[in-house]
């Protein structure tokens, strides 16, 4: 691998979803109290819409959360495109779309909260939804390998 390789986590929101599938790919995450990651539910870096670089791999890989609104797969396709034309390949980077049924609900507390100065409940509102897709966050993470990059 001669670049480096870099693997966006793409949502609907950097600080939830896509922030915990980053955590479990660098297996940083222990238990499911998700209110203690850093980032998590972060109102200002959500609305920054910048990605989020949470660490590198075992492997060297650069390990991203984005969030992107509601329309993950027209993004994720959007940006697979853009790299088609830039010329560049996929093992520089990778976007791995993470998507749950309560994305919208996670969002609108998410929003919700920050108007009405409640985040410490939609923290704890968004963690319980959270771990109930939890399994289906895991499963949606690819395995990478050194055989699979070449």
């Amino acid at each position: 691998m001669n670049a480096m390789m870099n693997i966006i986590f793409l949502g609907s929101s950097g600080v939830h979803q896509t922030l915990l599938a980053a955590y479990l790919h660098l297996d940083l995450l222990s238990g499911r109290d998700y209110q203690k990651l850093p980032y998590f539910n972060d109102y200002k870096l959500e609305a920054s819409g910048r990605p989020l670089y949470i660490g590198s791999d075992t492997e060297g890989r650069r390990i991203h959360s984005l969030g992107v609104g509601s329309d993950v797969e027209m993004v994720t396709k959007t940006i697979e495109q853009l790299r088609i034309i830039l010329d560049s390949s996929a093992d520089e980077l990778q976007i791995i779309p993470i998507t749950i049924k309560p994305q919208r609900l996670i969002r609108l507390i998410h929003q919700l909260a920050r108007f009405a100065g409640l985040k410490t409940l939609s923290s704890q509102l968004i963690s319980y939804l959270l771990s109930k897709e939890h399994d289906l966050i895991r499963q949606q993470i690819p395995r990478f390998n050194k055989s699979a990059m070449h």
